[in-house]
């Protein structure tokens, strides 16, 4: 372009190492800025013109044309392989409008003329598209049946492209099912894939396995790393659908930064995604595109302009007819709309949301659109209804948390399912290698047999030096099995510890939420209650019984917040691990009973969210222990860090007890402590004496954020 030649190279390296945008796409946002503005402001026309080009771009003359063409080659008397690639392509023209019910029907009459004749390639690709189609129509038992199948068929169709978008599909399959682990598992086996091939085709694949991962870094919450991978994706140039891809990368990035709070990071990500999106026509992704900038705005408080672009996004999903997007559109606007005080509005799109996501199974939008109906309910007045509505939000809530959690154990299981085909799959190797083997050596034996009578001293020999040999491989193949059943049974107790202490440490956040969010604000409300007869009616401030309730309710007040912070405490949350030790040690000390002093050495650096988290409940169940069993005045915790080892030492200068009568009758509170401590990898070890304390010493190999 003309105006690159302006700006010096320096500045290129600058732009691209701030924004993170290849310089390429920075120039042409700068130039081009006051164009993308001005197609902001022509808003919704601009998306019904992307409507139309999108449509006509399938063949020339309408689209009711295009399909009644297509549907033409479908129903000829003789169906041959072009009724087959009429069919898909009448799949994919409903699939890439969000049509899925559609999709689905002509992905079924593929399926059937596929089988009908015995188009083995075809069937393949069938295949494929039932499953991505059950995938966007939440239904992912049968996308996972029909993916898996496209896998089996690779030994007869030797179809790399098929492959690596199976692995693809089954990668988003796990991203929506919330098993980011096995998605980028199988989002690395296509990157290895598309490295061993030359193919055009296969490498064009690239940008999209890179965009997977990305996206399932940044869900699990490694946004360095996903935004990294993104921006590898940006620097690939002229394949096929670049400018689709580019659009949904810049989105992902600018998510992840949105996330971080970072919204001067955010916002030229979000100007490349609007600027690149002008060129798809493509409605689906512009909704994405409106959201996202909604979304903008909402985090600059800006709700004005936020209502405005969710406006945008949920006219073009009415155009689309897709109940998912409608109803996850609906629901960001009834937010902006009570937000501006449009209340009638917001009432009116939360109900639309509530009658579309209870059939859909969507129930994070249909609990948000009960919160909004609540807080409209609270600022009519109507605190009837506003106690309703919470109640409802509140059900719902706690059901899209269980079908997340429902998803993440099929993800699970489904891992496990695929590990145990290929053990199957590499037993029946071996057991077909060893049978080869006996037929070569028997007919060996059969031979010299033959040949001479002279040769049966020989074979005799042979064969019994065949025979200590086949002891010594039925010996190994002994051993090897119950090396591999012992190896599983340690696989099955790690999965199992790891899911218990998972499953605590949600129950512990999620009863820490409920009591802070749910009764800790039931107890708010009552002591609103009191504060308003206590200056509606101030003859009450002289009596006793109405001082004495005040005083209790706000205890009980104190006492749920309390709880809910012991539970999961923020500070750990917020500022790490030390300085939750800290916080625990000075509330234990200020009670006089046990005064707990902190040492730490090499601590500068937070360990990730999960280590933090065993670390502090062993803290908490030692200093219980102390507590209650050790009538010990006094308690030293040291944090000792070398490199990626961690040393931690608690001492107590209690009564001490027998540890070998401590092993045999275990408490639940060591239990926990030896599980939890398992759960890192790590050593514990006791020493006690009685009269003179306990030490008990815990080593760890650790690893950063």
């Amino acid at each position: 372009m003309g105006c690159s030649a302006s700006i010096p190279e320096n500045r290129h390296f600058l732009t691209e190492k701030i924004t993170g945008i290849p310089v390429e796409d920075f120039l042409a946002y700068s130039f081009l800025k006051r164009v993308v503005f001005s197609f902001r402001m022509i808003g919704v026309t601009w998306a019904l013109l992307g409507a139309l080009l999108a449509q006509t771009a399938y063949g020339q003359g309408s689209p009711t044309a295009y399909t009644d063409s297509l549907l033409a080659i479908v129903n000829k008397p003789n169906p041959d392989s072009t009724s087959v690639t009429a069919l898909m392509q009448l799949q994919r023209y409903f699939f890439e409008r969000g049509q899925y019910d559609s999709t689905l029907k002509y992905a079924q009459l593929a399926m059937r003329l596929t089988t009908q004749l015995k188009d083995e390639k075809a069937s393949a690709r069938a295949h494929y598209n039932m499953g991505m189609t059950y995938t966007n129509l939440a239904r992912y038992d049968s996308a996972r049946f029909y993916l898996d199948a496209v896998l089996g068929y690779w030994p007869l169709v030797q179809d790399t492209v098929l492959q690596v978008s199976a692995y693809n599909a089954l990668g988003i399959l796990s991203n929506y099912q919330s098993d980011y682990g096995s998605a980028v598992e199988y989002l690395l086996e296509a990157e290895a894939l598309i490295d061993q091939s030359s193919s055009t085709e296969v490498r064009n694949l690239f940008p999209q396995i890179l965009s997977g991962i990305s996206r399932n870094l940044i869900a699990e919450k490694q946004y360095v790393r996903g935004i990294e991978y993104a921006r590898k994706a940006l620097r690939i140039r002229n394949y096929p659908t670049e400018g689709r891809y580019r659009v949904m990368i810049h989105l992902d990035i600018f998510d992840a930064y949105l996330t971080l709070k970072n919204t001067a990071l955010a916002k030229p990500h979000l100007d490349s995604a609007i600027f690149f999106n002008q060129s798809l026509n493509n409605l689906v992704i512009t909704h994405m595109v409106y959201l996202n900038e909604g979304n903008y705005h909402l985090a600059l408080q800006d709700h004005t302009k936020a209502h405005k672009a969710y406006q945008q996004a949920y006219g073009l999903c009415k155009q689309i007819n897709n109940n998912y997007l409608i109803a996850g559109a609906a629901r960001n606007l009834a937010l902006a709309c009570y937000l501006i005080g449009r209340h009638d509005e917001a009432t009116q799109y939360a109900h639309e949301v509530i009658a579309l996501g209870k059939p859909l199974k969507q129930y994070d939008e249909v609990a948000g659109s009960y919160d909004v109906l609540k807080r409209v309910a609270s600022v009519r007045g109507d605190f009837k209804n506003a106690v309703h509505y919470a109640d409802m939000h509140k059900l719902y809530a706690d059901s899209s948390t269980n079908t997340a959690t429902q998803n993440r154990i099929l993800g699970l299981e489904s891992r496990y399912q695929h590990q145990k085909r290929e053990q199957e799959l590499a037993t029946l190797k071996s057991e077909s290698t060893l049978r080869e083997l006996e037929t070569v050596r028997r007919n060996r034996v059969y031979l010299i047999a033959g040949i001479s009578a002279v040769a049966l001293i020989i074979i005799l020999i042979i064969y019994s030096g065949y025979s200590r040999q086949k002891q010594t491989l039925a010996e190994k193949e002994r051993k090897l099995q119950e090396d591999r059943v012992k190896f599983l049974e340690r696989q099955q107790q790690v999965v199992s510890l790891q899911s218990m202490i998972n499953g605590q440490e949600t129950e512990r956040t999620r009863i820490a939420k409920d009591l802070h969010d749910g009764l800790g604000g039931v107890f708010s409300t009552i002591k609103m209650y009191f504060n308003s007869l206590h200056h509606e009616q101030p003859a009450l401030r002289e009596q006793e019984l109405f001082q004495k309730s005040y005083t209790l309710v706000n205890d009980a007040s104190e006492e749920i917040r309390r709880i809910a912070h012991n539970m999961m405490p923020e500070v750990l949350m917020k500022m790490g691990l030390v300085n939750a030790l800290k916080d625990l040690c000075a509330n234990i000390s200020a009670g006089k009973l046990l005064q707990v002093k902190l040492e730490v050495h090499g601590m500068d650096k937070r360990l990730n969210t999960t280590t933090e988290i065993m670390l502090f409940r062993i803290m908490q169940e030692l200093l219980n222990n102390i507590i209650k069993h050790a009538q010990a005045t006094e308690a030293i915790i040291q944090f000792v860090r070398d490199g990626n080892r961690l040393s931690v030492q608690v001492e107590d200068n209690g009564r001490g007890f027998n540890t070998a009568e401590a092993d045999k009758n275990k408490n639940m509170g060591m239990e926990s402590i030896q599980s939890r401590v398992a759960y890192l990898n790590g050593k514990l070890s006791i020493d006690s004496q009685h009269n003179v304390g306990t030490t008990v010493m815990m080593d760890f190999l650790i690893q950063d954020v």
